[in-house]
């Protein structure tokens, strides 16, 4: 199964202990040159701990880089190079998942996808969580947990609404209180 990532789900699982569930879902995820800048390089510069914790998933190779050959999308968008290189990527890998928060970015990667004739499908941070708690990949307080630092940092850009939904969902999944 080819994942490519985004910076954005990243850094958001990184600074909330999440990455746990995300390589509980994905073992092996791919990114572009112009996320690793973003995650790492650009991090490490702030002494940030995401980074650190994303360049070991690197070194690792839970994650791994690999360039895009093509040079620009079938749908042109107004995105960053981080974004425009990881949607690329999952055109030319045809990857089952690309994962991505940015609104813009999941509506780009849906209309360069179906443009393309490439049945990718997009999860963000959120979406991430929650299939890992279903899964029972993580407890149930480990979820909750995630989503409410999600939902606090300043730093993720994150809907607090979308967020308070995602937390009443999995606050009320009967199924996962009785296997919790």
């Amino acid at each position: 199964m080819i994942v490519v990532s985004d910076a954005g789900p990243l850094i958001a699982l990184a600074k909330t202990d999440g990455l746990g569930a995300l390589f509980s879902l994905f073992p092996s995820i791919v990114t572009p040159p112009a996320v690793y800048e973003e995650v790492v390089t650009a991090g490490l510069r702030l002494s940030a701990l995401d980074a650190m914790l994303l360049r070991e998933c690197y070194q690792s190779g839970q994650l791994t880089v690999q360039t895009p050959t093509g040079a620009s999308l079938p749908v042109p968008s107004f995105l960053g190079r981080g974004e425009e290189e990881s949607i690329l990527l999952a055109i030319e890998r045809r990857a089952l998942w690309f994962l991505a928060d940015d609104l813009d970015a999941r509506r780009a990667a849906v209309a360069n996808f179906a443009a393309a004739g490439v049945e990718t499908l997009v999860k963000g941070s959120l979406g991430i969580i929650l299939s890992a708690s279903r899964e029972g990949s993580i407890a149930k307080e480990e979820a909750i947990g995630i989503v409410t630092a999600m939902d606090r940092r300043p730093d993720i850009w994150i809907s607090s609404g979308l967020c308070a939904r995602v937390l009443a969902e999995l606050k009320s999944d009967p199924q996962r209180d009785e296997e919790s």
